[in-house]
Order: structure tokens, then C-alpha cells, then sequence
């Protein structure tokens, strides 16, 4: 009968004990805020979300309890100071280290006031949040062209880029025809790029010539106070289709003893293959005649043309485009007269 009341007499205390640390109500003496993206701050007590890298905690208690905080990352980390056996607490600029991307736990042990060492726990409290810290990059909207017919200057594109909150930073790479690898990272040594913050912009100048560009970004934490530096995922990548334009570098007119005329040509972009379509017309209205169509070899074509009239003429040069010269035309302007059989032809458009 005595070892019948002894094992009822610890079930009643093992049973008090756990009420004794169930998780607090929201009445709870201890109150803790966490900064949301926009830097304010938030009560926690929910299932609350936030992008922000750099959080702090803001603590409070009655002066009636004690109380010992501790927080943890995602994978039981800890990542900010303990709070040790305190009473009447009150602070705002406790930083959270950030880890990694998930859930965050502060957890609070309450302490009646006459335990000094808080060695007997009345309350237990649990008060999670989420960090799920991201960047992206806008996608073009079509493909672009290397640099404008005619310059050899590279055409810069800007991508809209969404820049996380609390971040020290954002780590842009592009590569030209690459596979990312299966973290979404570029391969190789990418070139870094700068975003513009105030903006929310960052540029890709196409000075590698056509392809197609992969442009990732991930945002980086602060060195914390008990982690080393961690950073948020890689974006999707941001995909840029380039082409060379099609315009020619080289024009000359190599007989221009009429009414037989043969012009030559040399295309600025390298990778041009096929065929271009060659028509022409007299004056500057009207439709051109066709008269056919020319074999580029290593990028280079050249065609007689029979002209029996003197005037005013244009020639245009048309190419339907391949995997890396976009489609495009050029129209050059020349006159043929009667004491100079053949002058020389400039580019109109």
C-alpha cells in the first residue's frame, strides 16, 4: 500500500511539474518583437514570416518574474546571446545571427522572483518565426541585340532586381553559355556585377559577343555574433538571349566600269552564315527588284550587278539571321553617271 501511494504521490508531482511548463498564453509575463522587413518591429506569437537578414530581438518582462532567453536557427544553432537569470528586463538591439534559411525559435523559461538562480522553471514559452531571405532578377522580355547596327560599342542591359532586407549585401555573377550548377550558382569565374540600390537595378553589358548570358544573385548576412557569414539561396537565373546585329563593316565597289558593276562586302559579325538577299531600286521609293541572293563565305560576299541606266539607286542588303546574328537589312545609296562610271555608295539605313 505505501509503494502504491509513493508511485501515486510521483505521479502527482510529475504531473504539476508539466503543468508548471506548459507553454505560456499570450499573457505571459516575458514579451518578445523580432524587426520585420521594414524594420519595424513585430510581436511574435504566430506564425510569423519575414525576408529580414539581420533581425533584433526586442525583450521584455514584468519586474513580478524571472526569466532565461535562448534562440536557435534552423538546425538547432544557437544564434544569439543567452539571456541569463534576469529580472524586470527590457532591451531592443539583441541580434539574431543569420544561418540559413527556416525556422527560428526563441525559447523563455519563467522563474518565480525569489529564484535568484532560476533553478525552478514556473513557465515554459516557445515563439517561433521564419526567415525565408530570397533575391530575384526580372527576365528580359525578348532577345536583344550585342551592340546597334553600325557601332561597335556593347549594348548594356538593365535587369530589375528585388534586393533582400537586413542584407550586407547582394552578390551578382553573369557567365555567357554556361549551365548552372545544382546550388543555381554559375560555374566557371563568372564576373561580378554591382547593383544599384537606389534603383534596384543591375547592369549586364553584352561585351562578350552573342549567346545566351545567365545572370544569378544571392544575398549575404553579416558576420554574426556566434556564426560565420551565411548566405540566402541563389535566384532563379535571369536568362539573356543576345545576337549580333546584321550590318557590314566593309563596302566597296570593286568594277565600277558599267553598265557591269561588282561590289564586295565584309559583315561586322563573325558568325554570319547563309545567304543574303541583294535588291535594288531606282531613286528612293518604290520596291526593290530583286536580284537574287549571295553565298557568305567567312562572312565575306561580293556580286555583279547589271545598272544600264545612270541615276540615283539603292542596294539593300537583307539576311533572315542564324543561331547568333539576328535578322536585319542595311540600304546603301549610290549614282551612276555618265563622265564617272561609278562613284561610291553610302549607307542610308
Amino acid at each position: 500500500m505505501r509503494t502504491h501511494c509513493r508511485d501515486r504521490a510521483a505521479a502527482l508531482a510529475a504531473a504539476v511539474a508539466i503543468a508548471a511548463l506548459a507553454p505560456a498564453t499570450a499573457s505571459a509575463a516575458v514579451t518578445v518583437t523580432v524587426t520585420g522587413d521594414d524594420g519595424s518591429p513585430v510581436a511574435l506569437g504566430g506564425g510569423l514570416n519575414i525576408r529580414n537578414m539581420n533581425p533584433q530581438l526586442g525583450i521584455g518582462s514584468a519586474a513580478t518574474d524571472r526569466f532565461v532567453l535562448s534562440v536557435t536557427g534552423p538546425s538547432g544553432t544557437k544564434v544569439a546571446s543567452d539571456t541569463p537569470c534576469v529580472l524586470g528586463f527590457a532591451s531592443t538591439g539583441r541580434f539574431v545571427d543569420y544561418v540559413g534559411n527556416g525556422v527560428y525559435t526563441v525559447a523563455i523559461r519563467t522563474f518565480a522572483n525569489g529564484d535568484t538562480n532560476c533553478v525552478t522553471p514556473i513557465a515554459a514559452q516557445s515563439l517561433p518565426f521564419t526567415i525565408t531571405a530570397s533575391t530575384a532578377l526580372g527576365q528580359p522580355t525578348g532577345p536583344v541585340l550585342t551592340r546597334k547596327a553600325g557601332s561597335v560599342i556593347p549594348n548594356t542591359i538593365s535587369l530589375p532586381i528585388d534586393l533582400n532586407p537586413g542584407a550586407l549585401g547582394t552578390d551578382v555573377f553573369v557567365e555567357r553559355n554556361v549551365t548552372p550548377n545544382p546550388d543555381g550558382s554559375l560555374p566557371g569565374t563568372p564576373e561580378q556585377l554591382f547593383p544599384d540600390t537606389a534603383t534596384k537595378t543591375v547592369d549586364v553589358r553584352l561585351d562578350k559577343g552573342p549567346g545566351v548570358y545567365l545572370v544569378a544573385a544571392h544575398a549575404k548576412g553579416y558576420t554574426g555574433v556566434l556564426n560565420a557569414q551565411a548566405f540566402a539561396p541563389w535566384s532563379p537565373p535571369a536568362t539573356i538571349r543576345a545576337f549580333a546585329p546584321f550590318d557590314t563593316q566593309k563596302f566597296t565597289w570593286s568594277d565600277t566600269r558599267g553598265p557591269s558593276y561588282r561590289f564586295s562586302a565584309v559583315i561586322r559579325a563573325t558568325g554570319a552564315t547563309g545567304t543574303v538577299s541583294v535588291g535594288i531600286r531606282r531613286g528612293t521609293k518604290g520596291k526593290f527588284r530583286s536580284y537574287g541572293k549571295v553565298k557568305i563565305r567567312k562572312h565575306r560576299f561580293s556580286k555583279r550587278i547589271r545598272l544600264p541606266r545612270t541615276g540615283k539607286y539603292q542596294l539593300r542588303l537583307g539576311y533572315k539571321g542564324n543561331s547568333t546574328v539576328a535578322p536585319g537589312s542595311e540600304v546603301r545609296t549610290f549614282r551612276i553617271t555618265r563622265r564617272i562610271s561609278f562613284a561610291r555608295a553610302a549607307l542610308t539605313g
